[in-house]
C-alpha cells in the first residue's frame, strides 16, 4: 500500500517518471455536481432535518470547479495494456469524458451503474429520487481481466456506505465496500495493482486490502488523507 497526499496530477507525474504501471485504476474524481445544482443541494425536505443537511460551497469546494479532462491524460501511460479502468461521475459528464477517452485510445466499453436500495431523499418534495451512480467501464486494449461465471449486466446493487464505515471520518460521496469488492473482485487478480487517483477516504485502499490486491491511492485534501490512512492501517 501506497499513499500519496498531494495533487493528482503532480502525483500522476512523478508515478510516470518512476516507471510505475498498474493493473487497474478504480476511481471518482469530483463530479462538479454543486455548481451545476445551484450552489446549495438541500439533502432533505424533512422539517428539521433540512438545517444541517446540504450540499454548498464550502462543505463541498474539492467539487468546485475541477477539470475532468486533464487527468485522464496521464491514464495510456499510467495503465497496463489489457488494464481495466472504472470512472465513477456524473451522468452529464460521461460523454466527454467517453470521448476524451476515445482519443487517447482508451477502449470504452459500456456505462454501468450502482443501483442504490436505499437512495437519499435528495429534494423529495421538488424531483425524483436520485437512485443510480454511473461509472464506465474501460481497458487499455489487449486482454482484460474479467472473472465472471456468468452473464454480467453491470447493475451493482448495495445500498449506502453503512455508518459502520465511517467510523474514522465520514466523506460526502463515500462508495460501500461491498460495492468495490465485487468491482475487485471481476476486475483484478490477487496481487495486482490498483490504483485510486481520488481516494478520498480510502475505499477502494481497504477493499484491496481485504481481497489481497495491491494499492496506490492519491488525495489531496488533508481531512480525507487521514481518514483514509487510518481506515487502511486498521482493515
Amino acid at each position: 500500500m501506497k499513499l500519496y497526499k498531494g495533487d493528482c496530477l503532480e502525483v500522476m507525474d512523478e508515478l510516470i517518471e518512476k516507471g510505475v504501471v498498474v493493473d487497474s485504476i478504480i476511481t471518482d474524481p469530483p463530479f462538479n455536481i454543486v455548481e451545476k445544482m445551484g450552489d446549495n443541494i438541500h439533502l432533505f425536505r424533512q422539517g428539521e432535518k433540512a438545517k444541517n443537511s446540504s450540499m454548498t460551497k464550502e462543505n463541498m469546494s474539492f467539487d468546485i470547479g475541477f477539470d475532468q479532462m486533464e487527468w485522464l491524460k496521464r491514464i495510456p501511460k499510467l495503465l497496463r495494456k489489457g488494464g481495466n479502468l472504472v470512472i465513477f461521475n456524473d451522468w452529464e459528464n460521461m460523454g466527454d469524458i467517453a470521448k476524451e477517452l476515445r482519443e487517447l485510445k482508451i477502449n470504452v466499453k459500456s456505462l454501468n451503474h450502482w443501483q442504490k436500495t436505499n437512495p437519499m431523499p435528495a429534494e423529495w418534495r421538488r424531483r425524483f429520487v436520485a437512485g443510480r451512480e454511473y461509472f464506465l467501464y474501460c481497458t487499455n486494449g489487449g486482454k482484460s481481466t474479467f472473472n465472471s461465471e456468468s452473464v454480467h449486466k453491470g447493475v451493482f446493487e448495495y445500498p449506502l456506505t453503512k455508518q459502520s464505515e465511517k467510523k474514522f471520518g465520514k466523506h460526502p460521496n463515500q462508495k460501500p465496500l461491498n460495492l468495490l469488492e465485487e468491482l475487485l473482485t471481476v476486475l483484478t487478480n490477487e496481487n495486482d495493482l490498483v490504483l485510486d487517483c481520488f481516494m478520498g477516504s480510502g475505499s477502494t485502499g481497504v477493499a484491496c486490502k481485504n481481497l489481497n490486491r495491491k494499492f496506490i491511492g492519491i488525495e489531496l485534501d488533508e481531512t480525507y488523507f487521514n481518514i483514509a490512512e487510518d481506515r487502511i492501517d486498521a482493515a
